[in-house]
C-alpha cells in the first residue's frame, strides 16, 4: 500500500489545490459573471465530448490498463505497444468525424429551440473529442508506468486553473464571449498536448514496430478486451455524462447550467478517491497477474474503509455548510440544495465501496462487468426520464445516486459469491457513528456569520474525525501517518 499512499496523497494535494482554485471559479466567477445558459454550455460540451472521445478510443485505454504488463519493457519499446494501440484509435476518430459531419445539421436544428448557444458552438465537439480521445488514452498509459500523478495534476489543477484565467480575462473584458468559449476549450484540450510532452521527453512515446510479438492468442485477447470495454466504457460514459444531455433536451441550458455548478459541489467528495484507484488499477491488475489473492484483498480492503473515512468527512463538511454554499451561489441556484446532496451521497456509496469494479474488471470475470454497466445504463437512463419531469434537476441528482447504488450493491454481491471478499466491518459502523455524532453536535448551532460559521463547523468536523482517526482503530494507515507525523515532530 505504500506507493498508494504515497501517490494518493500528492495527487491529493494537486486535486484540492484545484479544488481551491474551482471554488472561487465555481462560485464567483461563474455565478457572478456567467449566465446559468453559458455554464450550461460548457457541462453540456464536456458531457458530449467525453462520451465522443471515449467511442472514438475503439477500447483501447482498457486494453492499456489490462494487458500492458505483457508488454512492458521500456528497453524494447515496450514490444510495440504505442503503435498498436493508437492505430485503431486513429480509426475511431475518424468514424466519429464522418458521423459527425452527417449529422451535424440534425444536432444544430434540434438545440435551436432551447439551446441556441450550443448550436452556435456544436464545432467544438470536433477538438475537445480529439484533445478527449489522446488524453485519456496517454493518462492509461501513464497509469501503467506507475504514475498516477501526472494525470491527477493535469485534470485537477492544471486545467482548473487555465480556465480560471480564461474566464478571469472574460471577467475583466479583456476577451469577448465567443473567445471565452473557444478559450474554455482550449483550456480543456491542453492537457492532452502536456501529458504527451512529458511522455516523449522521459523516452516513453516510441513507435516501434514489432508485430511479432503479437501472438494469435494474445491478439484474440486484446480484441476481446477491446470490445468489451467499448460497450462497458460506453456504459460507464453514459451514466456518468448523459444527465446533462438530458436535462438540456428535456429542460434547457440554464438548468443544465445550475446542475452544472451543483454537480460539481456534489463530486467534491469523490476528489482523492481518483489519483488513489488509478494507483491501485495498475497494482490490482499486477497481482492477478501474478495470481497474488492476498495483494488484491488487501489493497481491496484498504482501499473500501479509507474512502469511507475521506468521503464521509468531504460529505459532512459540504451537507453540514449547505446554507453558506448556497449564499454564495445566490438566488439563481437556490434549487441546487438536493442536487449537492444527492449527488455527494451518491458519490460516497461509491467511494465506500472502493476498488471492487477494478478487482472484477482486471480478473478473469471481467466480462461480468458489462453486465452491471448495462443494467446501470438502462436503470440511470430510465430513472432521468421519470424523475426530470417530476423533480426537475434534482430528480436527476436522484437517479444518479439510486444508479450508483445499485451498480455498487451488485459488484459487492458479486465479490462476495465468487472471492468471499467481504471490507465491510465494524470499522465501518464505528466511523459511520462518529460522522452521525459529529453532525448532530453541529446542528443545533444557530447560523452565524458566513466566515465565522464555516470556521465553528469546520473545526467542529476536523476535530472529531481527527479525535477519531487517533484513538479509534478504524485505519492502519491514518494511524501509521499520524504516529509517523509525531516522530517527525519528536526529531524537530
Amino acid at each position: 500500500m505504500g506507493i498508494i499512499i504515497k501517490q494518493t496523497v500528492k495527487g491529493s494535494l494537486w486535486s484540492y489545490l484545484g479544488v481551491i482554485i474551482g471554488f472561487v471559479t465555481t462560485t464567483y466567477f461563474y455565478t457572478e459573471y456567467l449566465t446559468p445558459e453559458i455554464v450550461g454550455l460548457f457541462g453540456l460540451l464536456v458531457a458530449i465530448s467525453t462520451i465522443t472521445g471515449g467511442l472514438s478510443s475503439l477500447g483501447l485505454p482498457g486494453v492499456t490498463a489490462r494487458l500492458f504488463p505483457r508488454f512492458r519493457s521500456k528497453a524494447d519499446g515496450h514490444h510495440g505497444f504505442l503503435l498498436m494501440a493508437t492505430l485503431p484509435q486513429i480509426a475511431g476518430f475518424g468514424l466519429f468525424l464522418l458521423l459527425y459531419f452527417i449529422f451535424r445539421e440534425q444536432l444544430i436544428q434540434n438545440n435551436l429551440g432551447k439551446s441556441e448557444l450550443f448550436a452556435d458552438y456544436v464545432w467544438l465537439l470536433i477538438p475537445l473529442t480529439l484533445f478527449t480521445l489522446i488524453f485519456v488514452f496517454l493518462d492509461t498509459y501513464n497509469k501503467v508506468l506507475y504514475d498516477a500523478v501526472l494525470g491527477t495534476f493535469l485534470q485537477e489543477f492544471l486545467q482548473r486553473f487555465l480556465i480560471f484565467v480564461v474566464v478571469a480575462l472574460y471577467m475583466f473584458k479583456w476577451i469577448n464571449l465567443e473567445q471565452l468559449i473557444i478559450g474554455y476549450a482550449i483550456a480543456v484540450s491542453v492537457k492532452a498536448v502536456v501529458i504527451f510532452v512529458f511522455l516523449l521527453f522521459r523516452g516513453e512515446i516510441t513507435f516501434r514496430s514489432e508485430p511479432g510479438f503479437i501472438d494469435p492468442s494474445l491478439k484474440k485477447e486484446i480484441f476481446d478486451v477491446a470490445l468489451f470495454s467499448i460497450i462497458g466504457g460506453l456504459g460507464s460514459l453514459v451514466v456518468f455524462n448523459i444527465d446533462k444531455i438530458v436535462i438540456n433536451q428535456m429542460l434547457d441550458l440554464g438548468n443544465t447550467g445550475v446542475y452544472t455548478i451543483a454537480f460539481y459541489f456534489g463530486t467534491l467528495v469523490v476528489i482523492p478517491s481518483r489519483p488513489l484507484l488509478k494507483i491501485a488499477g495498475t497494482l490490482i491488475a499486477d497481482g492477478w497477474s501474478n495470481n497474488d489473492m492476498a495483494k488484491i484483498k488487501e489493497i481491496y480492503y484498504r482501499s473500501c474503509i479509507n474512502q469511507f473515512i475521506i468521503g464521509g468527512f468531504l460529505f459532512l463538511g459540504i451537507w453540514a455548510n449547505i446554507d453558506n454554499i448556497l449564499a454564495i451561489l445566490g438566488p439563481d441556484y437556490q434549487q441546487s440544495k438536493w442536487v449537492i446532496f444527492f449527488i455527494g451521497l451518491g458519490y460516497l456509496f461509491d467511494m465506500m465501496t472502493g476498488a471492487n469494479g477494478l478487482v472484477i474488471g482486471y480478473s478473469k470475470y471481467y466480462r461480468v462487468s458489462l453486465w452491471f454497466i448495462l443494467i446501470l445504463v438502462v436503470t440511470v437512463v430510465g430513472l432521468l426520464y421519470l424523475f426530470i419531469p417530476l423533480w426537475g434537476i434534482t430528480g436527476a441528482a436522484l437517479a444518479i445516486a439510486l444508479a450508483l447504488l445499485m451498480n455498487n450493491l451488485m459488484r459487492h454481491l458479486f465479490l462476495v459469491v465468487k472471492y468471499g471478499l467481504q471490507p465491510f466491518t465494524l470499522k465501518f459502523v464505528m466511523v459511520a457513528v462518529v460522522f452521525m455524532a459529529i453532525y448532530l453536535v453541529q446542528y443545533p448551532i444557530p447560523q452565524l456569520y458566513f466566515l465565522i460559521d464555516i470556521l465553528v463547523r469546520g473545526t467542529l468536523i476536523v476535530a472529531g474525525t481527527g479525535l477519531m482517526l487517533v484513538f479509534l482503530p478504524v485505519s492502519d494507515d491514518f494511524q501509521a501517518i499520524w504516529k509517523k507525523g509525531l516522530s517527525l515532530l519528536k526529531r524537530k
